[in-house]
C-alpha cells in the first residue's frame, strides 16, 4: 500500500467505522442504517465502498440467490489502522 492509500478520509473512515462496529460482513445498506443524519445516499456509500475496496481495506464478495448485492468485510481492523497511522505520525 503506498503511504497515501493506507490514509482514510473522513467520510472513509465513518465508513470503516460503521462496517468495524458491525463485526461481520455487510452490504451497503447495512452501512446506510447506522449513518447518522444527514445520511448520504446509497450510491455515495457503493462509491466510497469501491474506493476503500481499492485502497486494500475492504473485499467483497456475492451470496448466491441475492442478486447484485455485494457483501463487504474489513481486511484492516481498527486497531491495525491506528497503528499505520501512529507510524505515519513518527
Amino acid at each position: 500500500m503506498k503511504h497515501s492509500d493506507k490514509t482514510l478520509t473522513k467520510v472513509e473512515f465513518q465508513v470503516m467505522t460503521a462496517l468495524w462496529d458491525i463485526n461481520r460482513a455487510a452490504c451497503g445498506k447495512d452501512i446506510l442504517e447506522r449513518w447518522k443524519e444527514p445520511k448520504p445516499t446509497y450510491t455515495t456509500i457503493a462509491t466510497y465502498l469501491k474506493i476503500l475496496y481499492e485502497k486494500g481495506f475492504v473485499d467483497f464478495f456475492k451470496k448466491e440467490g441475492e442478486g447484485k448485492t455485494q457483501w463487504y468485510v474489513a481486511k484492516v481492523t481498527r486497531q491495525e489502522y491506528t497503528r499505520m497511522t501512529m507510524e505515519g505520525v513518527k
